[in-house]
């Protein structure tokens, strides 16, 4: 058998899974969050749900604007394991005011979706939008008077 794992113990999984993943920071519908033990400006996004290919879809995503002046909206993926169920990205803290305008393309618009990061509120969850459907090319601002009021 090929995979180096096989026969490692549970207590190897899991004092593996403990040495990089600290607090536990959240979860949404197909992945849990945590702290990065080893880093805790960053955290570790975790796939538990089969088939959504949210971090794939932010690795991809982050990929595609972080040369573009569009990449101060997103919050910066940094690593992502080779079948994309973990994901390493900046953390980011809680905003205080909200934002007069996002980019039309971020279609999951949960304030907590959002966070800052050297005060320039970002998407910390863009897993899914438009921007991969429809480009970067003629992205307008607009007014957020789509928050939810979760």
């Amino acid at each position: 058998m090929n995979d180096p794992t096989h026969g490692w113990a549970q207590s190897v999984k899991n004092d593996f899974i403990d040495l990089f993943c600290g607090k536990f920071l959240g979860a949404g519908i197909g992945r849990q969050v945590y702290e990065l033990a080893t880093d805790p400006t960053k955290v570790v996004k975790v796939e538990m749900a089969s088939r959504s290919f949210q971090n794939a879809m932010e690795w991809e995503t982050w990929d595609r604007v972080k040369d573009t002046p569009w990449a101060k909206w997103f919050a910066p993926c940094h690593s992502i394991s080779p079948c994309g169920i973990v994901l390493i990205q900046s953390r980011t803290k809680p905003f205080e005011a909200d934002p007069d305008e996002l980019p039309e393309f971020f279609t999951d618009l949960k304030r907590t979706n959002y966070g800052v990061i050297d005060g320039q509120v970002v998407a910390h969850d863009y897993g899914f939008s438009l921007l991969i459907e429809r480009g970067l090319k003629r992205v307008r601002m607009r007014k957020p008077e789509w928050w939810d009021a979760a």
